[in-house]
């Protein structure tokens, strides 16, 4: 394979990347248009939504999102600021921080569930548009491998 080539896969994916987030942000703005979150911090609340009955650390959520201990802090921060979450320490590793969503964290997600599972649904749609199901399944193949390879 070309130099030439590989220097251009990486900025395509970041691009890729960017548009993704920028559209995910622009319809999670106009749906909670009231409240002030970013993508990054409804995805966690709706990981919390849908992980109800399991303790979740916020370990566990960096390790998910691939995001580093200061930036995912800072959303944890935030959302506890705003009251839709509530921290605590596990007990038997007092080092660890349990998320749980709070009472409104909860409402929020519950009252607005369907709409955000629609523009994820949206959005999915929009990357694989003009693929074909095969075209889809090495997409996912490929994206796997890459991710396996960091």
């Amino acid at each position: 394979m070309s130099d030439k080539l590989l220097n251009r896969l990486g900025p395509k994916i970041k691009i890729a990347n960017t548009l993704i987030e920028k559209e995910l942000n622009n319809h999670f703005a106009s749906l909670f248009q009231n409240y002030s979150l970013t993508g990054a911090q409804i995805s966690l609340l709706v990981y919390l939504y849908d992980s109800k009955g399991r303790t979740i650390t916020q370990k566990e959520i960096a390790d998910t999102f691939v995001l580093s201990h200061p930036t995912i802090r800072g959303i944890v921060k935030r959302l506890a600021d705003n009251d839709f979450i509530q921290t605590a320490h596990l007990q038997s590793d007092q080092r660890q921080i349990v998320l749980t969503l709070s009472a409104a964290g909860f409402k929020l997600i519950d009252e607005n569930i369907t709409e955000i599972h629609m523009i994820m649904d949206k959005i999915n749609g929009q990357i694989v548009a003009g693929l074909s199901a095969q075209d889809v399944n090495q997409l996912e193949t490929f994206l796997n491998q890459i991710i396996a390879n960091f």
